[in-house]
Protein backbone atom coordinates (compact mmCIF):
# COMPACT_ATOMS: atom_id res chain seq x y z
CA UNK A 1 0.00 0.00 0.00
CA UNK A 2 1.46 3.41 -0.92
CA UNK A 3 2.51 5.41 2.14
CA UNK A 4 0.41 8.39 1.01
CA UNK A 5 -2.75 6.25 0.87
CA UNK A 6 -2.02 4.88 4.32
CA UNK A 7 -1.44 8.36 5.73
CA UNK A 8 -4.64 9.67 4.14
CA UNK A 9 -6.61 6.74 5.55
CA UNK A 10 -5.14 7.30 9.00
CA UNK A 11 -5.94 11.02 8.85
CA UNK A 12 -9.50 10.16 7.85
CA UNK A 13 -9.92 7.78 10.76
CA UNK A 14 -8.14 9.87 13.39
CA UNK A 15 -9.10 13.44 12.47
CA UNK A 16 -11.92 15.04 14.46
CA UNK A 17 -14.87 15.88 12.25
CA UNK A 18 -16.76 19.14 12.30
CA UNK A 19 -20.45 18.55 12.73
CA UNK A 20 -21.44 21.74 10.92
CA UNK A 21 -19.40 21.40 7.72
CA UNK A 22 -19.72 19.16 4.72
CA UNK A 23 -16.95 16.60 4.55
CA UNK A 24 -16.29 16.41 0.77
CA UNK A 25 -12.96 14.66 0.53
CA UNK A 26 -12.75 14.19 -3.25
CA UNK A 27 -12.84 10.86 -5.03
CA UNK A 28 -11.94 7.39 -3.82
CA UNK A 29 -11.14 4.04 -5.42
CA UNK A 30 -12.37 0.66 -4.27
CA UNK A 31 -8.89 -0.02 -2.86
CA UNK A 32 -9.00 3.32 -1.06
CA UNK A 33 -12.23 2.29 0.67
CA UNK A 34 -10.72 -1.08 1.64
CA UNK A 35 -7.59 0.68 2.95
CA UNK A 36 -9.82 2.90 5.10
CA UNK A 37 -11.57 -0.15 6.56
CA UNK A 38 -8.19 -1.73 7.38
CA UNK A 39 -6.94 1.52 8.94
CA UNK A 40 -10.05 1.60 11.16
CA UNK A 41 -9.20 -1.74 12.80
CA UNK A 42 -10.78 -1.81 16.25
CA UNK A 43 -13.71 0.37 15.15
CA UNK A 44 -17.02 -0.37 13.49
CA UNK A 45 -17.08 1.04 9.93
CA UNK A 46 -20.32 2.12 8.26
CA UNK A 47 -20.18 2.71 4.51
CA UNK A 48 -23.20 4.38 2.92
CA UNK A 49 -23.42 4.19 -0.89
CA UNK A 50 -25.79 6.83 -2.27
CA UNK A 51 -26.46 9.31 -5.09
CA UNK A 52 -27.85 12.83 -4.96
CA UNK A 53 -30.72 11.93 -7.32
CA UNK A 54 -31.83 8.82 -5.38
CA UNK A 55 -35.00 9.51 -3.35
CA UNK A 56 -34.54 6.64 -0.84
CA UNK A 57 -30.94 7.83 -0.36
CA UNK A 58 -32.18 11.34 0.40
CA UNK A 59 -34.49 9.86 3.06
CA UNK A 60 -31.69 7.75 4.54
CA UNK A 61 -28.87 10.33 4.73
CA UNK A 62 -30.40 12.35 7.62
CA UNK A 63 -30.69 9.09 9.60
CA UNK A 64 -26.96 8.44 9.09
CA UNK A 65 -26.10 12.04 10.03
CA UNK A 66 -28.12 11.63 13.23
CA UNK A 67 -26.46 8.29 14.02
CA UNK A 68 -23.01 9.87 13.55
CA UNK A 69 -23.92 12.29 16.38
CA UNK A 70 -24.83 9.39 18.67
CA UNK A 71 -21.73 7.19 18.29
CA UNK A 72 -18.23 8.31 19.31
CA UNK A 73 -15.65 8.64 16.53
CA UNK A 74 -13.25 6.39 18.44
CA UNK A 75 -15.81 3.55 18.19
CA UNK A 76 -17.56 4.08 14.82
CA UNK A 77 -16.32 5.43 11.48
CA UNK A 78 -18.93 6.63 8.96
CA UNK A 79 -18.06 7.02 5.28
CA UNK A 80 -20.35 8.25 2.50
CA UNK A 81 -19.66 7.12 -1.05
CA UNK A 82 -21.55 8.96 -3.79
CA UNK A 83 -22.20 7.15 -7.05
CA UNK A 84 -23.17 10.38 -8.84
CA UNK A 85 -21.94 10.50 -12.45
CA UNK A 86 -21.82 14.32 -12.56
CA UNK A 87 -19.06 15.72 -10.32
CA UNK A 88 -20.74 19.15 -10.31
CA UNK A 89 -24.05 17.71 -9.11
CA UNK A 90 -22.17 15.73 -6.44
CA UNK A 91 -20.28 18.84 -5.26
CA UNK A 92 -23.48 20.91 -5.03
CA UNK A 93 -25.25 18.16 -3.09
CA UNK A 94 -22.41 17.70 -0.59
CA UNK A 95 -22.14 21.47 -0.09
CA UNK A 96 -25.85 21.80 0.75
CA UNK A 97 -26.12 18.67 2.93
CA UNK A 98 -24.90 18.90 6.55
CA UNK A 99 -22.75 15.77 6.43
CA UNK A 100 -20.80 15.19 9.65
CA UNK A 101 -18.69 12.40 8.20
CA UNK A 102 -16.38 12.18 5.17
CA UNK A 103 -18.03 11.84 1.79
CA UNK A 104 -16.29 10.71 -1.39
CA UNK A 105 -17.16 10.56 -5.06
CA UNK A 106 -16.73 6.94 -6.15
CA UNK A 107 -14.26 6.03 -8.85
CA UNK A 108 -15.81 3.58 -11.35
CA UNK A 109 -14.18 0.51 -9.74
CA UNK A 110 -16.04 1.02 -6.43
CA UNK A 111 -19.26 -0.44 -7.85
CA UNK A 112 -17.54 -3.74 -8.74
CA UNK A 113 -15.35 -3.86 -5.64
CA UNK A 114 -18.42 -3.71 -3.36
CA UNK A 115 -21.01 -5.37 -5.62
CA UNK A 116 -23.27 -2.32 -5.68
CA UNK A 117 -26.28 -3.24 -7.80
CA UNK A 118 -28.75 -0.82 -6.21
CA UNK A 119 -28.67 2.19 -3.91
CA UNK A 120 -28.87 3.07 -1.20
CA UNK A 121 -26.58 0.34 0.04
CA UNK A 122 -25.00 0.04 3.46
CA UNK A 123 -22.04 -2.14 4.34
CA UNK A 124 -20.96 -2.38 7.98
CA UNK A 125 -17.68 -3.90 9.17
CA UNK A 126 -17.15 -5.08 12.74
CA UNK A 127 -14.12 -3.98 14.81
CA UNK A 128 -12.08 -6.93 13.47
CA UNK A 129 -12.62 -5.74 9.88
CA UNK A 130 -15.07 -8.52 9.00
CA UNK A 131 -18.20 -7.59 7.06
CA UNK A 132 -21.10 -7.72 9.52
CA UNK A 133 -23.88 -6.37 7.26
CA UNK A 134 -24.43 -5.90 3.53
CA UNK A 135 -27.82 -4.23 3.15
CA UNK A 136 -29.28 -3.12 -0.19
CA UNK A 137 -32.12 -0.59 -0.06
CA UNK A 138 -33.29 2.00 2.43
CA UNK A 139 -32.00 1.42 5.96
CA UNK A 140 -34.12 3.07 8.67
CA UNK A 141 -32.18 4.79 11.44
CA UNK A 142 -33.58 2.41 14.03
CA UNK A 143 -32.22 -0.59 12.12
CA UNK A 144 -28.82 1.09 11.80
CA UNK A 145 -28.72 1.82 15.54
CA UNK A 146 -29.69 -1.77 16.38
CA UNK A 147 -26.85 -3.16 14.27
CA UNK A 148 -24.33 -0.69 15.70
CA UNK A 149 -25.45 -1.27 19.29
CA UNK A 150 -25.10 -5.02 18.80
CA UNK A 151 -21.60 -4.68 17.30
CA UNK A 152 -20.52 -2.27 20.04
CA UNK A 153 -22.11 -4.19 22.87
CA UNK A 154 -24.03 -1.09 24.00
CA UNK A 155 -20.98 1.24 23.99
CA UNK A 156 -22.70 4.32 22.48
CA UNK A 157 -22.35 7.78 24.02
Amino acid sequence: MPIRSLLMALLLVCAPLSVASAQDTGSITGQGVLDTVVAAQGKVVVIDFFASWCKPCLMEIPEFIEARKHYPADKVVFIGISLDQDPGQYARFVKQTPFNFPVYLADPDVINTFGVKMIPKTIIYDPTGQQALNHAGFMPGEMLRQVLDKLLGGEAK
